[in-house]
């Protein structure tokens, strides 16, 4: 990409969502790391271990984090199954639902 050009909305989540599945395999918590690309799913990442399975959306912007909230809440797994919902300011910060 040129210098000071923006990035998209789309590639500035694109990016973020490569970060967050970075984190999650240098943890070396989970067996499987990889994202929902593209699929208008309510979450974008999935991350899988012996035990759990980790299903993450991730924010960065400005939007509705009530509703966001709500939205993932509404959504049943089973007992092994943790939602979260990863939101990037200057930290991250990790909420779950």
């Amino acid at each position: 990409m040129a210098r000071g050009k923006l990035k998209s909305p789309y590639r500035k989540g694109y990016l973020k969502e490569l970060e967050v599945m970075r984190i999650l395999r240098n943890s070396g918590k989970f067996d499987v790391v990889f994202r929902s690309a593209a699929s208008h799913s309510p979450f974008d990442i999935v991350a899988i271990s012996k035990s759990k399975v980790l299903l993450l959306q991730v924010k960065t912007g400005s939007f509705n984090l009530k509703r966001e909230i709500e939205k993932l809440r509404e959504i049943k797994t089973p007992r092994s199954v943790e939602k979260q919902l990863w939101i990037l300011n200057k930290n991250w910060k990790i909420i779950r639902c």
